[in-house]
């Protein structure tokens, strides 16, 4: 029934109650070719389907050709280790939204990657601000060092 529907990559969300995939399950899809992504965060759901102009669907009753996002490519990038990545390209924004970017940021320790997290708010509100108003004062002392 997925199939007949044109899709050909499937999110399913992470679940605590039971598995929401089954070998078998995934072995239909794979004959199929629909690259199934498992165990997907609640909120992480919420945000791709905000992104795609889609709604979630909770039953296979409720899977229509219509509930469908076109996507360019999709893609698995392992980082190393047992982590990956999946890569969404060639996505038509949805009319809310107007695109996404998604920035994805490492680091050694926890401590370094809060401060870079922090660092890219501060540039983002500085973007945000100069959007607002095109208007900039530098900082830092920079008018009081230019006068002197």
């Amino acid at each position: 029934q997925i199939a007949k529907t044109g899709c050909t990559v499937l999110l399913v969300q992470k679940s605590i109650l039971r598995d929401a995939t089954t070998d078998l399950s995934l072995d239909f899809c794979a004959k199929a070719k629909i690259l199934v992504v498992r165990d997907i965060e609640r909120d992480d759901i919420e945000f791709i389907s905000k992104i795609l102009g889609v709604e979630p669907v909770a039953s296979l009753d409720q899977f229509t050709p219509e509930k469908l996002a076109p996507v360019g490519l999709v893609y698995e990038d392992f980082l190393g280790g047992e982590s990956s990545v999946v890569r969404f390209t060639g996505l038509s924004p949805a009319p809310t939204t107007g695109g996404c970017v998604s920035v994805l940021v490492r680091a050694s320790n926890v401590l370094l990657l809060d401060e870079t997290e922090r660092s890219i708010h501060d540039a983002l509100c500085v973007v945000r601000s100069l959007v607002k108003k095109k208007a900039l004062i530098p900082g830092g002392a920079a008018p009081e060092m230019e006068i002197s």
